[in-house]
């Protein structure tokens, strides 16, 4: 066995063991391992987590920042699964809004209704740039 060999063989214990005290993501397969949790998307657009150890899924979030924030959390001890799936949701509804007013501002001839759409469409940006610092918080 060469040294890099062991060396690479050492770190990959380290990193499936969890001994880390802040746990390393990594990509095995179609999915990213967290300590002992995966995050795999699945084909209706849902990012789902998973305890590898119990086999059992944890969370569905829309983003995948969400996913990462709740099993980089839960790897720590720390359950803020519930409060992480709120500020999904609210920051899905906000996307949603945005996509809308987008559209609307690209299909609509009135130009007060442009612009109103205009406004609207800042303050759904701003909140959802809101809402990802939140879940910021809880990955680093």
């Amino acid at each position: 066995m060469k040294p890099n060999d062991k060396l690479y063989q050492e770190l990959q214990e380290i990193i499936e063991d969890g001994l880390t005290s802040n746990p390393l993501p990594y990509k095995k397969g179609n999915s990213i391992r967290i300590g002992k949790y995966a995050i795999r998307k699945n084909n209706k657009d849902m990012v789902l987590i998973y305890d590898c150890v119990n086999n059992t899924q944890i969370a569905k979030s829309y983003f995948m920042i969400t996913a990462l924030a709740i099993a980089k959390n839960l790897t720590t001890g720390k359950n803020i699964t519930e409060r992480a799936l709120r500020l999904d949701f609210d920051m899905l509804k906000h996307y949603n809004d945005a996509l809308f007013y987008k559209n609307t501002i690209k299909v609509s001839k009135d130009p007060d209704v442009r612009e109103t759409r205009q406004v609207r469409l800042d303050i759904a940006l701003q909140k959802t740039r809101e809402l990802k610092r939140d879940l910021d918080r809880f990955i680093f």
